[in-house]
């Protein structure tokens, strides 16, 4: 017993010693927490702001898995930017923020933790505040506004990020430079620098203050650095040495020149710096040989502020002694492929034996196409054959600035014979001597002369190129030996669809005589396959409108054709085979055919040169004749005149295009068209302007203005006048012209149709201008031609007349006249021939141009003019022959004649009469009637005292006058202008002239007076009815007429200042004054 109490003790002490370990404490969970802030505070302040932040208490939620406890103990611990803030451990936490930055981030952090029972929960959270730092903002912002206007010196500087300031010192800066800013700029006044670092190194302080409401001081403080101006000179060739007429160029570096700075230099003891004021310097070609040295000296734009200088030593302009040589001096390949090997050498030969020198290589083909070089850059280029032709290979050495070039010749003389042509679908058989021959005659052609004329020896291997199998396919057994014969063939069949030129190459060699060493050649046989040939019907299609106001004309896929291509255009093809063209098929539409513009027809026909695929699969060539089907509208013209347009002429376009298109019937009455309205394209500046009811189209879009959307519906008001300096012959203005169309009697209204169009307006050129009366003659002035020689562009007046020659082949002789060699009464001399040549200076044997003669049929139409081109063939200087041609065109108008039922021969005014219609001063009033006595208007007596003189154009488009229009007073409306601007007239007042006005006696004689220019001179005064103040204004013009002999007056002491002044007068006054009688 007692044993066992022992035991039973002693498993009880051993018991006690085992430590059973605890159920570990559950960890809480925290949720809900946040920070907050005052209300109305702010997550960005001002610096030295103090913040509070508030630990949130309510509404926090501490969780033991998933049962919620109670009676947890909280503590915080708060942290600025990840610091620790150990002195403050409450809910609250409180900080001053502050930065010396223009703004910062600080995030303050809570971290709670809640415990109870020895377990744990904890939870953060934060706010991110922004700090501005108004101060260094504002004085940063003062930085950045005076970048750019701080200045030593007068020279601005620009501060970098750190504030720090490198300047220059020049060596022509004043001992006293220092620094200076701008009293105000842009947001700032006061500007003041506070700390003045002068011509040393340190600190720049500068303040302000700001031009707003808050009047803010800033402050800007730079750190300035002085650094010495220098320039550096680099050389090339770096090594200073240049071979003398090479070049050596010097480039100057300096940091501390502005944009604008004048680089001098000066060669050796030059006091003059070179012409060349940039950094670049090239050294004078023709410099000495010898050792120099150039002084770079930098300047101020100012031209007196010196910056820098250097000066480089050593500069050597060695003696030429170098020689640069390729081998092979020219280069000839006979195959596509084939290359050729250039050596360049590059000799010193100063020493002997002359010693290689390595310049710099450069090989480059003018042509790419014919052969190119590789290892263009070192002393073995390699040529390669490319095509057929000659280009030429540039070899440039260059070596101690100086480049040494030798042009070496490449000549691609491929060896092509050309065998018979065959047509596609057929086949032919070449016999060997046919090839021999062939052989024979290219080599001949290509390299033998007298001297070395070659024979063929042998022909072998003959083989097909294979790229050209599409043309057909040829085998051949054909060769050729000498003196044994030849045997065998070459059979080729052609392809039903190939065109083109299939291609043969063999191997021939040939002896040149006189020598067994044989020469080897490959020789390409061409076998030309062409279509077969056809006829194709002519086509003429209708005009479709596109783009651009212009045509097109669509070319339909002849009759039994499944397709076309054309091959050439009004030019037969050297080839047919164009397979790379587009493809045109009967099933295409209309818009996707071939098509022409106006441009590929001559004389309204252009001739296309197609490739066409038969149904039998055979292709076929041949031409499709394309006739010009238009509709144009057409007017004769002269540039600077005024073109009449008519409506009838519209009309006709109407009807003819609307029969031609199914719109109208021409047997039936309908269907049937009436006209609407036509709107035009706007012409060009350099073609002309187009009035309606003259108003002058133009762009704008203002009540009234005439552009491309006004409906012209009256084109008798339409005129045009093509730019007097144009020099086209034919203008084409297009147009729109709206119709109604109805189709049957039935149809009370109609569908709008529309119809594009051509006015063509064909300009004559009118360089020489005469008028001649039916039945009359007019002799040419041979000053005329030298005038006319003598104002166009090109010629000076050392250019003279050789002789001149006339075509008057559109002339005829019944309707209009003709010319003659000579003319006078009833003696004349032979029709003028193309080939006749008229004189200048003529000889007794020799036709004069002075003789030239027209005598004007007595059945030309009066109004009607007569052109007569011609070319002058003009030389430098007097002697010698014309070899410069000139042409130009004759005008000669049919004036009126002079069978005036109203004028007599006995009459005072016969003469002047007779002289005015031969000038084209005036006409009669009709056929038969001049009507001297009807009164002239103002508009008419100018008029007929501008055509006196020659019809000059004005001097300025300016018109002043509101009762003159360019386009309803056409007739006179230059002849207005250019009194005006001679000081003829003045108007009746500044804006008007009185154009129908009658113009007086007094006024006649004062326009005559001052078209003379107002001559001075004493001339008594007969007339009772003229005073020297009541008439004041006419009063010095009518006494010169008188004393002039222009007008006696209308008695011998009276001068009728203001009665009318008629037609007789008019033109007797011109007359009398004009001829100086």
């Amino acid at each position: 017993m007692k044993k066992f109490l022992s035991l039973l003790l002693a498993l009880t002490l051993v018991l006690s010693l085992v430590v059973v370990p605890a159920r570990a404490a559950e960890e809480l969970t925290v949720s809900g927490f946040d920070v907050t802030l005052p209300d109305g505070a702010s997550t960005t302040v001002e610096n030295n702001t103090q913040v509070t932040v508030n630990a949130k208490e309510d509404g926090i939620t501490v969780t033991e898995g998933s049962n919620p406890i109670t009676g947890a103990t909280a503590t915080y611990k708060w942290s600025v930017n990840g610091v620790v803030e150990s002195s403050v451990t409450g809910h609250q936490f409180q900080k001053e923020l502050t930065t010396n930055n223009e703004t910062a981030t600080v995030t303050i952090t809570c971290e709670v933790t809640y415990t109870k029972d020895s377990k744990t929960g904890s939870a953060s959270a934060s706010k991110t505040f922004t700090v501005n730092n108004s101060e260094v903002q504002a004085n940063n912002a003062f930085v950045t506004a005076l970048s750019g206007s701080i200045a030593y010196a007068g020279r601005t500087y620009r501060p970098d990020a750190d504030k720090k300031i490198t300047a220059y010192k020049f060596t022509g800066d004043a001992s006293g430079a220092t620094w200076t800013v701008p009293s105000s700029l842009d947001g700032y006044d006061t500007i003041t620098i506070t700390t003045n670092p002068g011509q040393n190194d340190g600190s720049l302080t500068i303040t302000g203050k700001t031009t707003d409401s808050k009047k803010t001081s800033v402050t800007a403080t730079f750190t300035c650095k002085f650094e010495a101006a220098t320039v550096s000179v680099a050389s090339n060739p770096t090594d200073k040495e240049v071979i003398a007429g090479g070049t050596l160029t010097l480039t100057a570096t300096c940091a501390a020149a502005p944009s604008d700075a004048k680089y001098l230099w000066y060669v050796d003891s030059a006091t003059d710096p070179a012409s060349n004021k940039t950094s670049s310097f090239t050294l004078p070609s023709n410099t000495a040989v010898g050792t120099h040295s150039v002084k770079c000296v930098v300047m101020a734009s100012d031209g007196v502020t010196k910056i820098a200088e250097t000066t480089v030593d050593n500069i050597k302009v060695i003696t030429d002694t170098y020689t640069f040589t390729v081998v092979p001096a020219s280069v000839t390949l006979t195959q596509i492929g084939q290359t050729a090997t250039l050596a360049a050498n590059f000799m010193n030969t100063f020493t002997s034996p002359a010693t290689p020198v390595t310049p710099t290589y450069s090989f480059v083909s003018a042509n790419l196409n014919i052969a190119t070089v590789t290892y263009q850059t070192t002393a073995a280029p390699i040529v390669t054959l490319r095509a057929s032709g000659s280009t030429t290979v540039t070899a440039k050495a260059t070596y101690k600035g100086k480049d040494y070039v030798q042009n070496i010749p490449v000549t691609g003389a491929l060896i092509e014979a050309t065998l018979s042509a065959v047509q596609n679908g057929t086949s032919v058989n070449y016999s060997y001597s046919d090839l021999v021959n062939a052989a024979q005659a290219a080599i001949n052609k290509t390299y033998s002369t007298a001297y070395t004329y070659e024979t063929v020896y042998s022909l072998s291997g003959v083989t097909q190129v294979p790229s050209t199998t599409a043309y057909g396919v040829g085998t051949s057994n054909a060769s050729y030996n000498y003196p044994t014969g030849g045997s065998g063939y070459l059979y080729f069949k052609a392809n039903l669809s190939g065109i083109g030129t299939a291609k043969f190459t063999a191997t021939v060699t040939t002896r040149v005589a006189n020598s067994n060493v044989p020469k080897t050649y490959s020789v390409t046989f061409n076998v030309p396959v062409t279509p077969s040939t056809t006829t194709y019907a002519d086509q003429y299609p209708e005009p479709v409108a596109a783009y651009g106001n212009t045509y097109r004309y669509y070319v339909q896929v002849p009759s039994g054709a499944r397709y076309y291509y054309v091959a050439g255009v009004n030019t037969e093809p050297v080839d047919w085979n164009n397979g790379s063209t587009q493809k045109y098929y009967p099933t295409t539409a209309t818009a996707n055919l071939y098509s022409l513009t106006d441009t590929n027809f001559i004389n309204g026909k252009c001739t296309l040169y197609v490739v066409t695929q038969g149904t039998d699969n055979r292709l076929y060539c041949g031409t499709i004749s394309v006739y010009q089907k238009n509709y144009n509208i057409n007017y004769n013209g002269v540039a600077g005149e005024t073109v009449q347009f008519a409506q009838s002429d519209f009309n006709d376009f109407m009807n003819k295009v609307a029969e031609a298109r199914g719109d109208a019937s021409k047997s039936k009455s309908y269907p049937y068209v009436t006209f609407d309205y036509v709107s035009f394209s706007l012409p060009t500046t350099a073609q002309g302007t187009l009035y309606y009811g003259g108003t002058a189209m133009s762009t704008s879009n203002s009540s009234g203005a005439f552009n491309t959307r006004t409906k012209v519906t009256n084109l008798d008001s339409v005129t045009f006048v093509p730019n007097d300096k144009t020099t086209a012959k034919t203008i084409t203005l297009n147009f729109t012209l709206y119709a109604t169309r109805y189709s049957s009697s039935s149809t009370s209204r109609g569908t709008t149709v529309s119809y594009s169009g051509s006015v063509v307006v064909n300009l004559v050129r009118e360089d020489i201008k005469y008028t001649v009366s039916q039945g009359d003659s007019v002799r040419f002035d041979e000053s005329d031609f030298l005038s006319y020689l003598h104002s166009t562009k090109g010629y000076s007046s050392n250019y003279t007349i050789d002789y001149v020659t006339f075509d008057q082949s559109a002339v005829s002789a019944v309707n209009e006249g003709s010319l003659y060699t000579y003319y006078s009464g009833y003696n004349y001399g032979g029709s003028v021939k193309t080939t006749d040549k008229f004189y200048y200076s003529a000889t007794a044997s020799q036709n004069a141009l002075s003789d030239v003669a027209f005598l004007a049929s007595r059945y030309a139409k009066t109004g009607e003019t007569v052109y007569i081109p011609f070319t002058i063939y003009a030389r430098y200087g007097t002697t010698g022959t014309g070899t410069r041609q000139l042409t130009g065109t004759v005008a000669i108008k049919i004036g009126q004649t002079m069978n005036f039922i109203d004028v007599k021969t006995t009459d005072y005014f016969y003469n002047s009469v007779k002289w005015a219609v031969g000038k084209n001063i005036t006409n009669g009033t009709s056929s038969t009637t001049f009507s001297p006595y009807k009164s002239c208007t103002r508009a008419e007596i100018v008029t007929f005292l501008w055509r006196a003189a020659g019809s000059p154009e004005p001097t300025t488009t300016r018109n002043p006058f509101r009762d003159v229009n360019a386009v309803t007073h056409s007739s006179y409306y230059k002849a207005i202008l250019w009194a005006s601007q001679k000081g003829i007239t003045s108007g009746t007042s500044t804006t008007a002239f009185s154009p129908d006005q009658v113009c007086t006696r007094a006024q006649i004689v004062t326009f005559l007076y001052r078209y003379a220019g107002q001559p001075s001179g004493y001339y008594s005064n007969p007339f009772k009815d003229v005073g020297a103040t009541s008439e004041a204004s006419y009063y010095k013009a009518i006494l010169w007429a008188v004393g002039k002999g222009i007008t006696t007056g209308t008695s011998a002491t009276t001068f009728s200042p203001y009665a009318s002044c008629n037609r007789a007068e008019a033109v007797t006054f011109l007359y009398r004054y004009t001829n100086g009688l």
